[in-house]
């Protein structure tokens, strides 16, 4: 039996007409409309992305003149601060005002050391200090509270309190005082 196209019958045609386009239509939807489909859907995902990093950028361009001005207040307020500290050729004179702080309170300085202080600020550098030094609780508070009313350039890390003698009702205090002192080692930040 042969084959001949002039023997098909118009159903015959039909039918393989209607199996081509059904095997024609599952090759479309599999090949072409179903990755269309997730590349439209990436797309859209995409876009609101990047709508929303348009409205981010668009939020941080309104704010940025807010934020350059908050930037120039906070810059000129650490050059006020590192105007404030003592250079670090004046340490000796803190020292000084320190001893005379002590003296004007009635304290008697034992010893006045030098030791380490950590700290990582640019253009200041932290000078640890111990003083070992001795007087009534009122005299070594008003002493105490010399140091703390230097909290711009002073931070005291510790205090040390010991009793001498129990004897009195105003014994004396041995006292031991760890505290920093921030120096500006830096160019002139500003008028000083």
């Amino acid at each position: 039996m042969r084959f001949s196209l002039r023997n098909i019958r118009q159903r015959d045609i039909a039918l393989i007409l209607v199996v081509l386009t059904i095997i024609g239509g599952v090759l479309w939807y599999f090949y072409l409309y179903t990755p269309s489909q997730e590349r439209i859907a990436e797309l859209e995902a995409d876009i609101q992305r990047l709508d929303v990093e348009i409205r981010r950028g668009e939020d941080a361009r309104r704010n940025l003149p807010e934020l350059r001005l908050a930037v120039a207040l906070l810059e000129e307020e650490r050059r006020v601060f590192l105007s404030q500290l003592p250079q670090e050729s004046q340490v000796s004179n803190v020292i000084d005002d320190l001893r005379r702080s002590a003296e004007n309170a009635g304290v008697t300085i034992a010893s006045f050391s030098q030791g380490g202080a950590s700290g990582s600020i640019q253009s200041v550098r932290p000078i640890g200090f111990t003083v070992a030094s001795s007087g009534t609780f009122g005299e070594v508070m008003s002493f105490i509270g010399v140091l703390e009313g230097l909290q711009r350039y002073t931070k005291i890390n510790q205090i040390g309190l010991s009793l001498s003698s129990d004897d009195s009702t105003d014994p004396d205090l041995s006292t031991n005082v760890g505290f920093t002192v921030y120096v500006f080692t830096g160019s002139d930040p500003g008028e000083r």
